[in-house]
């Protein structure tokens, strides 16, 4: 839900806002949070990875939102998820993480699955990666700074949490950098004339706000999921929402889900259930 309304908000306003509003809701809710769970400081070495998490988080959400905006949704978000989930998946095997062999096999089904979601509908010639303003090598550009974002936000947090950081704390680095980040970048680009300013009806408020909500109960959900399984494999489950983005698309934009994609959700509840099957 979080990527979905961040994609209509970035339609409705501009991808500045549109970020902006996500992390500075999610920087409120999990203020108030933090607060109300009385969670203890973690070391100083789990709030630096929590903010480099937030700064990953937020340069990644930038590039998936502004493609979001330019593409299809149901062809974009399934492409960054695919290489988000595949590079940190595989430093963390090659790093030392370990899952059993039918874990492995449902990875794999998990991320067919999100390539055949991906695929293109050639009874109407719509190409895999839509164009971002006459050019397939920008819009390539954007969907790799977002896999690049969120890998290293997957990456950092798990590093935050094992440097002592339990749940909030490290939660409200993540969003307290990704506003700062987000604050950074209008300040170096206002001077060069490429700032796209404060434009914001009602509509893409509210929407931005759900946004906001949606990616924080995202964040949240990873954390708790990676305390409790390999990270690898909880990266690649965690990838799978663009399943949720395509039907979410179908239902409320009216893009149509071809049989491959189809086919594509079936595979992806394969994968989830080869995963949650005990060794």
């Amino acid at each position: 839900m979080g990527d979905f309304s961040g994609g209509i908000a970035t339609r409705l306003s501009n991808n500045f806002m549109a970020v902006f509003l996500a992390q500075g809701v999610g920087l409120v809710v999990a203020s108030v949070l933090l607060l109300l769970s009385g969670e203890s400081a973690p070391p100083t070495e789990a709030l630096a990875w929590g903010a480099a998490a937030g700064v990953a988080g937020a340069f990644g959400l930038g590039s998936f939102y502004l493609a979001l905006s330019r593409g299809t949704m149901g062809l974009v978000a399934p492409a960054a998820a695919l290489l988000a989930a595949a590079w940190p998946a595989a430093f963390a095997l090659l790093t030392g993480d370990s899952v059993s062999t039918l874990a492995l096999v449902g990875m794999a089904v998990a991320l067919a699955a999100i390539v055949l979601i991906s695929l293109p509908d050639r009874r109407l010639g719509t190409p895999v990666i839509p164009t971002y303003h006459g050019s397939r090598r920008q819009e390539w550009l954007l969907i790799l700074g977002a896999a690049l974002g969120f890998g290293g936000f997957f990456l950092f947090v798990d590093a935050s949490h094992e440097a002592g950081g339990a749940v909030w704390w490290p939660l409200f680095m993540v969003k307290l950098a990704g506003v700062v980040s987000v604050v950074a970048a209008a300040a170096v680009l206002a001077p060069l004339g490429r700032f796209p300013g404060l434009r914001l009806g009602l509509a893409a408020l509210l929407v931005g706000c759900v946004a906001g909500v949606g990616d924080l109960g995202g964040n949240l959900f990873f954390v708790l999921a990676s305390d409790e399984g390999e990270l690898p494999v909880v990266i690649v489950l965690t990838s799978l929402y663009p399943v949720v983005t395509a039907i979410l698309a179908r239902i409320f934009l009216h893009e149509r889900l071809s049989p491959l994609r189809l086919a594509g959700v079936g595979l992806a509840i394969l994968g989830v259930v080869l995963i949650s099957i005990p060794a």
